[in-house]
């Protein structure tokens, strides 16, 4: 798929520095030659031109003070991929890498440093005459690479706080649910049965020519596609999973003895060494949950992070539940069904979110009880048809805290509460009385 190369390129490191050196060469050319016709007398907001030699001179320092500052910039960097990496999780590399304004930052000093080499090996020292534009250009550039160099220190350090990179990544979760949502392949949704047969029925199954993680599927193209061939399409993965080499990616049910283009079906499900956003809302609550979880391990023991982290899963879950279920299936214009989609429902999110933090969490008394909150929220704002999956978490949460520890009467209150809320929120009083009197019962 051309899309998701085209992401590839954008979001790599180099794609606006190359931009970047391309306008500098550009300048480079246009200002020597503009130098060439101007005249010695030819002012520019009052500024005269000047002699070769002072130009080349000017020109070489701004190009020793800008790679000076590269390297100060690549020093930061490489300071905050080393945090990333060791404190918080090595899979939020990508948000500060692909992140537009370090890279600008980036671009901004390595095309400075291209523009003024370039121009010394421009200028001609077998003629006498005078620059304006050349070293006009060189000192502006200069000066916008200052500014960019402060705006990179108060960069830097606001990504390095970890409520900051929290918040980051779920805008980016909130953004790529949008975007999933907002599609508008979406109109042609039309529901399809959990006990439909098409979903177990055989059918010509196209495998996975490499392997790697799911980060498109072109869900219009696939109608297009079936449409043509007069199949059903069955998806046999998600976004985010994991395609070993030669498993299926999709099977076409009712191809007949018709041959299809298997290249043009398989493009169409593209396929990444590592997970990617743009189409994955649960590679956000995976990274999310992990910064949780390293603040919770006895490392770092930082449960308030953890807790912030919870809150914000939270708020994405909300959102989730609001707009979930969608219907798996897409219909042509005479809604006839075309395709059949795996995706993850609420209940896979919920888990991607909270499973493993309430398992290695259990001790920690400050994240259970965000978690207890934060599915209250969920039953709060969201429709009746979750309740039972929320009650159910809760309480299981709350048997696990249980099982693992003797809490202290005031722990013990700090966790019922959120419980007892939740409890109201879904209609379950009798249950948690029941839970909360038997875990009495067995303490006496």
């Amino acid at each position: 798929m051309i899309t998701a190369y085209l992401k590839v390129i954008r979001d790599s490191f180099w794609f606006r520095p190359a931009l970047y050196n391309f306008v500098a060469v550009l300048l480079a050319i246009a200002a020597v030659l503009l130098d060439l016709r101007l005249s010695e007398e030819t002012r520019i907001l009052g500024v005269a031109s000047m002699s070769l030699e002072r130009t080349t001179e000017l020109v070489a320092t701004l190009a020793g003070a800008i790679l000076t500052m590269t390297t100060i910039t690549f020093s930061a960097i490489l300071i905050v991929l080393t945090t990333y990496s060791s404190q918080f999780s090595p899979r939020v590399l990508q948000n500060f890498v692909a992140n537009r304004a370090t890279q600008h930052v980036l671009a901004l000093f390595s095309s400075g440093f291209t523009y003024c080499v370039l121009v010394l090996l421009l200028v001609s020292e077998r003629e006498a005459y005078k620059l304006l534009a050349t070293p006009g250009v060189a000192i502006v550039w200069s000066l916008a690479g200052i500014a960019a160099f402060i705006f990179l220190l108060t960069h830097t350090t606001s990504w390095l706080q970890v409520n900051n990179l929290i918040g980051f990544i779920a805008a980016e979760t909130e953004a790529t649910m949008r975007h999933m949502l907002g599609r508008k392949v979406n109109d042609r949704r039309c529901p399809v049965e959990a006990e439909d047969s098409r979903w177990c029925q055989a059918g010509l199954e196209i495998s996975a020519c490499k392997s790697g993680y799911v980060v498109m599927v072109g869900l219009e193209g696939l109608l297009k596609k079936a449409e043509q061939d007069g199949v059903i399409v069955r998806t046999e993965v998600a976004v985010g999973a994991f395609v070993a080499e030669g498993m299926p990616l999709m099977s076409l049910i009712g191809i007949g003895s018709h041959k299809p283009d298997y290249e043009a079906y398989r493009e169409l499900i593209q396929l990444d060494i590592e997970p990617r956003p743009w189409e994955d809302i649960g590679f956000g609550l995976r990274k999310m949950a992990e910064i949780a979880l390293r603040a919770i391990s006895p490392s770092i023991n930082d449960p308030y992070t953890a807790a912030t982290a919870v809150q914000y899963l939270g708020s994405i879950l909300i959102k989730l539940a609001a707009r979930s279920p969608q219907n798996p299936g897409l219909a042509n214009q005479h809604g006839a069904l075309r395709v059949l989609i795996r995706e993850p429902d609420f209940e896979k999110y919920l888990l991607r979110a909270f499973q493993e933090l309430r398992r290695y969490g259990s001790e920690d008394i400050t994240t259970l009880v965000a978690i207890l909150e934060a599915l209250g929220w969920i039953a709060r704002l969201s429709g009746h048809q979750w309740h039972d999956l929320l009650w159910g978490f809760g309480a299981d949460t709350y048997r696990l805290a249980e099982e693992s520890n003797d809490w202290l009467p005031s722990e013990e209150r700090r966790l019922t509460v959120p419980l007892r809320r939740l409890a109201a929120t879904t209609g379950r009083q009798t249950d948690v009385q029941t839970l909360l009197e038997k875990k009495g019962a067995l303490e006496r």
